[in-house]
């Protein structure tokens, strides 16, 4: 079985210049980790994530390496969270991409596949080798449901 087989090509891919605010909702609404990020042209330019939204709701000082560990002492976290969010509605999703998240191509090995998903990526973007063409996403809970089915 290629990685052909296990990609979603239906997946919505959003433009670089979607709000935060925007996309946040498209994850929640949808049941994302995270979502594909085009150029008008359809080339993949990296992923907005969960993950990289959550760094944005947390102070620089904890994400810096050696920086706050503890946030014990925060008297309102809620609002501070909210009053985060409302800060980064705005901005653009282009300005906070993970550029670095791996990329699949169909011909990429699915054992390389399974070892990217087991390092932490909930699902890969599958895109054209030669043009960075945007093709689908590959959805680790996609590979999972071949695999118990054996095939």
């Amino acid at each position: 079985m290629s990685i052909r087989d296990l990609i979603d090509s239906n997946c919505i891919a959003l433009s670089k210049s979607t709000t935060i605010s925007s996309a946040t909702q498209h994850l929640l609404s949808h049941k994302l980790s995270s979502v594909a990020v085009t150029d008008s042209n359809g080339c993949y330019l990296g992923m907005f994530s969960m993950h990289r939204l959550l760094s944005l709701l947390l102070p620089k000082a904890v994400l810096i390496d050696g920086g706050v560990s503890d946030l014990g002492f925060v008297s309102d976290p809620m609002e501070i969270l909210c009053e985060r969010m409302r800060e980064h509605g705005d901005r653009q999703i282009g300005d906070v991409l993970e550029k670095r998240a791996p990329v699949a191509y169909p011909d990429t090995p699915l054992l390389e596949v399974v070892l990217h998903l087991y390092r932490g990526e909930n699902d890969m973007p599958v895109v054209e080798k030669e043009n960075n063409q945007f093709i689908g996403m590959l959805a680790g809970s996609i590979l999972l449901d071949k695999v118990c089915k054996g095939n």
